[in-house]
């Protein structure tokens, strides 16, 4: 498929409605942790290593495939074309941006203004040319430097099942263990009353990405809706999530109510 952009449904859904939409994509490495610039004939190139810090400034990059050219069909894949994700290495700065394509397979991300120091820049796409029929997942990251100088490194919060954002409260449940598939809830509140009813975000009602805390190894999540307790049938938002590693992560949540995004982090401890 063609196109230089696709965005999940902005409608807002009631509880108990519907679940993740796209087609059944496989991931190419199964436990990978998203530190590779090149997996299975697929290359992430950057156009640049380098940003300056205190002004946003517009990122490019492009995918090569296994013939060498330029990628310009993938596989929509949890609501978009690409997923693009910024982290600082301390995991103290996260932003989910979108990207946009030109017809010749160069990508472009607006980035805010960054603090100095060294990030991480990770895309997440399909491609549609599996041998086996069914579209596989890559999840491909390169380095980037913010000039200047760095401030000294925050220690992450002790882990914990609950987060704040925005005047939200969410709760984390599941059990995280390594290597395999995680199944996790969220669920949402406000003024100590369940959240009812969420927008789309993306291809699903949360998005969740975490990442290891030396190595910054990304962890594959996916929405799977919304479990069936709670008020009205509507229960916490489920994902699953298979962490490739053992150790500390910084676990973001994203949601999105009446048209607005919101972000709460969570430190979580994988056996």
């Amino acid at each position: 498929m063609d196109m230089n952009g696709m965005s999940g449904t902005n409608g807002m859904d009631m509880p108990g409605m519907g679940s993740p939409s796209g087609p059944k994509v496989a991931a190419a490495v199964a436990a990978d942790n998203g530190l590779h610039g090149a997996v299975g004939g697929y290359s992430y190139v950057a156009g640049a290593a380098t940003m300056a810090a205190g002004s946003p400034a517009q990122y490019t990059f492009h995918i090569t495939g296994p013939g060498g050219k330029n990628v310009t069909r993938f596989q929509p894949y949890e609501g978009q074309l690409l997923v693009f994700y910024l982290v600082r290495s301390d995991l103290g700065d996260f932003h989910q941006l979108t990207a946009s394509m030109r017809a010749d397979g160069t990508w472009t991300v607006p980035l805010p203004a960054l603090t100095a120091g060294s990030y991480r820049a990770y895309i997440t796409f399909a491609a549609p040319d599996s041998s086996a029929g069914t579209p596989l997942s890559y999840s491909l990251s390169q380095p980037l430097t913010v000039s200047g100088a760095a401030a000294a490194a925050a220690p992450l919060p002790p882990a914990t099942d609950t987060a704040t954002a925005d005047g939200y409260t969410l709760k984390l449940t599941g059990s995280p263990r390594q290597g395999s598939e995680t199944d996790l809830g969220v669920a949402v509140a406000k003024d100590e009353k369940a959240v009812q009813q969420f927008d789309r975000l993306l291809d699903g009602y949360a998005h969740l990405t975490a990442f290891h805390t030396g190595d910054a190894a990304f962890a594959r999540a996916l929405s799977t809706g919304r479990s069936a307790g709670g008020a009205g049938g509507a229960g916490a938002l489920t994902a699953q999530i298979l962490f490739p590693e053992s150790g500390t992560w910084r676990l973001f949540v994203q949601f999105e109510t009446s048209g607005v995004e919101h972000t709460a982090a969570f430190t979580v401890e994988v056996p």
